[in-house]
């Protein structure tokens, strides 16, 4: 579909593009070896607006649509080739402030998003638990008990991207037990609230150079102010008007990470030789690479499809949940055949298609299961 895209949202892709090789790039490996988060880097993502890039301009970001975002999460994922960077901007700028920006009341919005936007503060969102994962409502044990003009909220969160750098966090727990998933609430967190901690930082797979924690939470007081949207409305409004941005924009980013895997791929194919010729002649690499290819183009185009009926104002949970499925399977799938191009190679940490292996994991993980998508799929087909 980029043929059907305007030469300004190319050139601006391109910028962001340049920008991540440029900036993130160099030290992707070195941060993900040691685990490193590297606020300089986000720094300047906050200067060029990419921290932003959703949020409306009125509230200091740059108004972006949905497709749009897109393509600048699927760029910044190929030129950076770090997938927790990637994530960590995902998780403030899609789940951590979308929610503010979509169901947010304008007092929320003045107070917390011109920070967001800017990148001065980072956001994240905590909705799974401990004990709580692809049932995350019916499973939930936070609590939140109005009491006066405040509420108090008890409980945990588990595996929560921008734990231990956060300073903003949109928080769902259980404030009408009998109710089951509709009576859910959402509340905006400060990590200076007292009684709000952050777990330790836990040591992951992949996606390293993002920081991922527990948040615990000991009889916080929160303002009723800081309540977002109705009372027990939390998942049935504030969760579904961010999902389909969280399965679009998110997952975006395998197609930056695809182009880089089957890119690096080729040129590596094309130097090796066995047998006295290079191994992309070989029916069974070109097989690998040629079926990688087809399933890059058409995560791009499920993943455009849905931006585009987001920005049109349609209701499209099949669509990007179709997307997410696929394009986070995919990526896998190349990231394993691409692996098998480089032989021996994968497994070195200096080749990037073994941090991208790794890092491709988490994609039919997080922001619901495979499993959870198909069944979504299913229901409403």
């Amino acid at each position: 579909m980029e043929f059907l895209i305007d030469r300004e949202t190319l050139e601006f892709k391109k910028s962001i593009f340049d920008f991540a090789r440029k900036y993130v790039y160099p030290s992707a490996e070195e941060r993900d070896l040691s685990g490193t988060w590297d606020p300089e880097i986000w720094k300047k993502m906050g200067e060029i607006g990419l921290t932003g890039l959703s949020i409306p301009e009125e509230y200091g970001g740059q108004g972006a649509d949905c497709f749009t975002t897109s393509l600048a999460h699927e760029a910044f994922a190929e030129g950076s080739m770090d997938g927790g960077v990637t994530l960590a901007l995902g998780a403030h700028a899609i789940i951590g402030a979308m929610p503010l920006v979509l169901c947010g009341s304008e007092f929320q919005k003045k107070k917390y998003l011109p920070d967001l936007a800017s990148g001065k503060k980072i956001a994240g969102l905590g909705l799974t638990e401990p004990g709580s994962g692809s049932d995350a409502a019916g499973s939930m044990q936070s609590t939140a008990v109005k009491k006066g003009d405040r509420y108090i909220l008890n409980g945990s969160k588990m595996f929560i991207t921008n734990g231990p750098i956060g300073d903003v966090f949109v928080v769902m727990a259980v404030t009408d037990k009998s109710k089951g998933p509709m009576g859910v609430s959402v509340f905006i967190v400060e990590k200076d609230f007292k009684g709000f901690s952050v777990g330790k930082k836990l040591n992951k797979m992949g996606m390293r150079t993002s920081q991922t924690s527990e948040l615990i939470f000991e009889d916080v007081e929160i303002p009723e102010e800081n309540r977002i949207e109705k009372e027990n409305s939390g998942f049935a409004r504030v969760g579904r008007a961010t999902l389909e941005w969280e399965r679009t924009v998110l997952v975006a980013a395998s197609i930056g990470s695809m182009t880089n895997m089957i890119n690096d791929a080729v040129r590596y194919a094309k130097e090796r030789k066995q047998f006295g010729e290079s191994i992309i002649r070989f029916h069974a690499i070109a097989d690998k690479i040629a079926r990688a290819k087809m399933k890059l183009d058409s995560a791009r185009l499920l993943i455009y499809r849905a931006a585009v009926r987001k920005d049109k104002g349609i209701p499209s949970p099949v669509e990007s949940s179709i997307a997410k499925v696929y394009a986070t399977e995919a990526t896998n799938e190349v990231a394993y055949e691409m692996g098998q191009v480089f032989g021996g190679y994968s497994y070195i940490h200096e080749y990037p298609i073994e941090r991208a292996y790794r890092d491709s994991r988490l994609g039919t993980l997080g922001g619901g299961t495979s499993e959870i998508m198909r069944s979504i799929i299913a229901a409403n087909t």
